[in-house]
């Protein structure tokens, strides 16, 4: 029996002390979704967003609809056109088509390319301030909600509205 504490005693000394040296780690998360939709600066670029693509999309979705007058028109009438006039009907449509989509795929593609320039302008400060945060709560690591693979995380940890608030402080500055 003391051969027995003898042995154990040191053993469960060491780990006690082991645990008690480790700093406890703590975890928190940011859903950096909410931040770009809710915080002031979010906001500020949907706005500016919706301003320089709100046109375009109008004119896309008045040119569609203008294609499927004339495709609807198209069907209607082919059976009292003959084949040359209706091939190139079809084909003038099909040329207005592709035109379409070419605009559409560049306008896209400039909508993106403002979204990741417009995001990163928000996403650097919203960075500074979830280390700030992190640091005053002794928090060992900070998680993006949708993109850390957490399927559970208690929504005590969640920091996002800490982050919108000073983002949003920042701002007026």
């Amino acid at each position: 029996m003391k051969l027995l504490v003898r042995c154990v005693l040191p053993l469960l000394f060491l780990a006690a002390t082991a645990s008690a040296a480790a700093p406890p780690g703590s975890i928190g998360y940011v859903d950096m979704q909410v931040i770009l939709d809710k915080s002031a600066m979010g906001k500020e670029a949907q706005a500016t967003l919706k301003e320089k693509f709100s046109g375009r999309q109008a004119e896309f979705a008045e040119e569609e609809q203008e294609i499927r007058r004339l495709q609807g028109t198209l069907q209607r009438d082919q059976a009292l056109m003959s084949q040359a006039e209706l091939d190139k009907k079809k084909a003038k449509l099909q040329k207005r088509v592709k035109k379409l989509q070419k605009e559409g795929a560049k306008a896209q593609r400039e909508l993106l390319e403002e979204q990741n320039k417009l995001g990163k302008s928000i996403l650097g400060p919203a960075e500074t301030i979830i280390t700030a945060v992190a640091k005053e709560k002794n928090i060992s690591a900070v998680f993006e909600r949708h993109q850390s693979g957490l399927l559970y995380i208690d929504q005590a940890l969640d920091l996002t509205a800490e982050v919108i608030k000073r983002l949003d402080a920042k701002k007026k500055k």
